[in-house]
């Protein structure tokens, strides 16, 4: 049967199954109300037998005629008065201790006596009781009561009885009725479920349900083939939806973000905001773990408004790592071509200082510009993929082993354009006077570590500048004014790096941290994050 109901159209299993529901439940509900029913009626017909035998038992004119020995008319037709009173009573009986019946509804029958055995525990002293038997109208259900004298002395009994044909004449009336029940709200039942299904049919708006379903997984398999994460919100940003590449994105299954705040797995997410505007986000540079995504929020308008928002994650991380690589071959190509341009430019110093029999001076810039290796300008060209800045940097380290100061760039920095937070002018601004500043601070300090070490830690939510360096530190007494214009230990016309630098920070709304210590050096830390909107 099942079998069979799997290969039905879908339209045609829900009907079968709500006419399949509605008739076992109805089935159960009339078979319990016909038991219920009948058995009450029998309860109630053996209650009408047993009280009558009681009453006709306790009359006195039935306890006169059994002491006297013989019937009584006036008795007799008072039984018959109460027999035809009692039209669902068929038979009353009295007889003697001997079964020698005195009454008989069927007169017939008077003076003959019961030999049926039934009596014999009334006649011993018995409750009343009830039993079934078998007489000359067939079967009857029947109660006997005993009939005792004024001593208290069983002298006789009543038998009262109904004929079971009547019984089940009664209960036929009871089950035609249940029949003409069970077929007017079968009758309905198939009607309701017809309309059950043609309401479903319009709200599928006209579509089959097997079309619908077969669209949906089709729809799934879709939507999972492609490379893109899709992520459906509700008005509250609580996933309703994910496909396969969301759920890696996300480090979790549909059934687990199911229901999750997109916040919870992307703290970037903007697709409450989106909901609120109403207008939608395209291509934002987000981080989601270790994946760079450009993230995108599109509203999703229903028939009464905003439904949610669908978040689109696409997966830039492959392709920045091969443009990485082009970039950094395009910018050791152009940090070569800008080494060998040096180069040549410290063999002609190195030979006029030759010439000129300056050959202390020659030696001591030979040993200072053993201080910037080719190694050192790749690892900076290779964390460094802004072009311009790299240049700069490595202008910088060139200047200060000039002057015998080593400048690096540490290991695990990291810059490139997409993940500036500044304009790629403002960001060389910024490191060019950090770095000069610290240049000109360790040449005048003749210090004998003099060293600076440069960090750059871009993402595109967050930049963080670094630049420390080994000089006297800043004097107390200008610390505070150091962002003033003019304000400088380093002479008149100076003192204008810093306030620059001042400018483009609170432009950004980013933060400077500054670590002094006399005597040791000085740490510039810079900070930028994502203003959103």
């Amino acid at each position: 049967m099942l079998a069979r109901l799997k290969k039905m159209p879908l339209e045609r299993q829900l009907f079968v199954s709500f006419v399949s529901v509605s008739l076992v439940l109805l089935l159960l509900t009339i078979g319990i109300m016909l038991y219920v029913d009948i058995n009450r009626q029998l309860n109630t017909m053996d209650q009408t037998i047993r009280s009558s035998a009681a009453y006709i038992a306790q009359l006195d004119g039935v306890v006169d005629m059994l002491e006297r020995g013989y019937p009584d008319p006036e008795v007799s037709q008072q039984l018959d008065g109460l027999s035809e009173n009692m039209p669902d009573l068929n038979v009353i009986v009295v007889y003697n201790t001997n079964g020698l019946r005195f009454y008989h509804t069927d007169r017939q029958q008077s003076g003959e006596t019961f030999v049926e055995g039934e009596e014999t525990p009334i006649l011993e002293g018995s409750e009343p009781y009830i039993t079934t038997g078998y007489g000359t109208y067939g079967t009857q259900r029947r109660a006997f009561h005993a009939v005792e004298n004024h001593e208290g002395e069983i002298i006789g009994f009543v038998m009262t009885s109904i004929f079971t044909s009547d019984i089940w004449a009664q209960n036929e009336v009871i089950v035609v009725y249940a029949l003409a029940i069970f077929g007017v709200v079968l009758l309905l039942g198939v009607g309701l479920s017809r309309g059950i299904v043609t309401l479903l049919r319009g709200s599928l708006k006209g579509h089959h349900p097997t079309e619908l379903l077969e669209l949906y997984l089709k729809q799934e398999d879709v939507l999972n083939a492609i490379e893109d994460g899709l992520v459906a919100t509700d008005l509250e940003g609580r996933v309703i939806f994910s496909n396969q590449a969301a759920d890696r994105l996300l480090g979790a299954s549909q059934q687990e973000l199911e229901g999750q705040l997109l916040t919870q797995r992307f703290p970037e997410s903007a697709c409450t905001k989106v909901i609120r505007t109403g207008r939608a986000n395209h291509n934002r540079s987000c981080v989601i773990g270790d994946r760079q995504v450009l993230a995108s929020e599109v509203p999703i308008r229903g028939e009464e408004g905003w439904d949610g928002v669908l978040n689109i994650f696409h997966d830039k991380t492959e392709m920045m790592r091969l443009s990485d690589q082009l970039s950094g071959t395009r910018n050791m190509l152009d940090t070569l071509r800008f080494f060998n341009h040096e180069f040549m430019n410290k063999l002609h110093v190195i030979l006029g200082y030759l010439q000129t029999g300056e050959t202390e001076k020659a030696i001591s810039f030979i040993v200072n510009s053993g201080l910037v290796s080719s190694q050192a300008i790749r690892e900076t060209a290779d964390c460094i993929r802004v072009s311009r800045l790299c240049a700069l940097v490595i202008g910088k380290m060139m200047h200060a082993g000039e002057l015998g100061i080593r400048l690096t760039v540490t290991p695990d920095s990291s810059c490139r354009p997409e993940d500036l937070l500044l304009e790629e002018q403002e960001c060389i601004t910024v490191v060019g006077n950090l770095l000069e500043n610290a240049i000109e601070e360790l040449a005048k300090g003749g210090g004998e570590l003099r060293e600076i070490k440069l960090g750059l830690y871009c993402r595109p939510d967050c930049n963080i500048i670094v630049c420390e360096d080994t000089g006297r530190g800043i004097d107390p007494a200008v610390r505070d004014r150091i962002y003033e214009k003019g304000v400088s230990t380093k002479g008149e016309g100076r003192g204008l790096g810093l306030p620059l630098v001042r400018q483009i920070v609170d432009r950004h709304k980013g933060t400077i941290e500054i670590v002094t210590e006399a005597g040791t050096g000085t740490c510039f830390t810079l900070t930028f994050t994502r203003q959103e909107g």
